[in-house]
């Protein structure tokens, strides 16, 4: 039995070993590398979430973003885009922004507003006239100091883009003061915009921009204000036929990241991402002004839609109904940064008396 035993354990040892020698383990010899997986432990993956169709501003140019991270990093950076809040609609997207289960958004400025209500500046009316105006006010200094902001509510602001100014879109027209009585109007969460709406008789709606659609075929809405682009883009002319061209106001689009995902990444990474967007920042605003005036040229082609300029005679109606917003702001909000983008534009004689 004792004979036995120690045989067994013999066996033992000797087919451990064996083993061992097949299979390489006591090789100190490194195992066959595979090119294929180079660098794949160091690729960095930005999850880029926005609520609009790719053929707009903004879904052109988070596309045009990602090609140029990807090139300027060798394919060490990948942005992923989700369009058409495949992810998370205008109200849920912030949220899962600060959670990190995205990396980067770019919302519409009003949608930032609830947090941060000094941005409600950029939701006055009928203070940006042009494009060469607007163009100024998303590079000046007013806009850093609302990127900045971000800070407070830990996102790191990054820059601004454009979509154009605002248009009147209903299901009649809409171009006397008188026009706006009663008329349920789509509108972003901005206290600003509610106030404006109220202020030209309107019944100011709160909906996010997902829902626009369905809110429309169900009769929830008669009117919205939004850019041409958006408008075409997203069918809304289809029920929404009568486009009056007021350009009261603006939307542009804030870009951001996640701030802890951003601290997370090197120098060089974060410098190749603020380097494309500067790269980008002219293109996206001229993309922005000439998708607007083509999509408008298409619907000027569409015999159930009725475009309407608005004569200085009703601009004049509407600024005389809307001109309290500016004290309301001043008084409720800030007034430096009210003062500030009015310097930036040269109209300080805007809100006087």
């Amino acid at each position: 039995m004792k004979y036995f035993l120690s045989g067994s354990f013999v066996t033992i040892i000797i087919l451990i070993v064996l083993f061992g020698y097949r299979q390489n383990i006591f090789s100190s010899t490194s195992l066959p590398y595979d090119d294929e997986q180079q660098g794949l432990d160091d690729q960095i993956t930005i999850h880029f979430s926005h609520v609009v169709a790719e053929n707009t501003p903004k879904g052109m140019a988070a596309e045009k973003f990602a090609q140029l991270v990807e090139e300027k990093s060798n394919g060490r950076v990948i942005v992923k885009i989700y369009p058409n809040g495949m992810l998370y609609n205008d109200e849920t997207e912030l949220e899962a922004l600060q959670a990190n289960e995205i990396q980067m958004i770019a919302p519409t400025f009003s949608k930032l507003t609830a947090s941060l209500p000094n941005w409600q500046v950029l939701d006055l009316p009928f203070i940006i006239d042009n494009n060469e105006q607007l163009k100024t006010v998303l590079n000046g200094s007013l806009s850093d100091k609302l990127l900045q902001e971000l800070d407070n509510i830990e996102i790191k602001g990054l820059t601004f883009w454009n979509n154009g100014f605002k248009q009147v879109a209903s299901t009649s027209p809409i171009l006397n003061v008188e026009d706006f009585n009663e008329k349920r109007v789509r509108m972003m969460p901005s206290n600003i915009l509610k106030q404006q709406f109220k202020l030209l008789g309107a019944d100011p709606i709160p909906t996010s921009f997902g829902n626009v659609y369905y809110d429309l075929q169900n009769k929830h809405i008669d009117a919205q204000e939004n850019t041409i682009s958006n408008i075409y883009s997203k069918r809304f002319y289809t029920m929404e036929n009568h486009i009056t061209l007021s350009n009261h106001g603006i939307l542009c689009y804030a870009v951001m990241m996640n701030e802890s995902f951003w601290n997370s990444l090197d120098e060089n990474t974060q410098t190749i991402i603020i380097e494309s967007l500067k790269e980008i920042q002219d293109w996206q605003f001229d993309q922005a002004q000439l998708m607007n005036e083509k999509d408008l040229n298409d619907l000027k082609q569409m015999n159930n839609v009725k475009i309407y300029e608005l004569q200085e005679s009703d601009r004049n109606q509407w600024k005389k109904k809307i001109k309290p917003i500016y004290e309301i702001y001043e008084n409720q909000v800030n007034k430096q940064y009210l003062h500030e983008l009015l310097q930036e534009l040269n109209k300080e004689h805007i809100i006087k008396k």
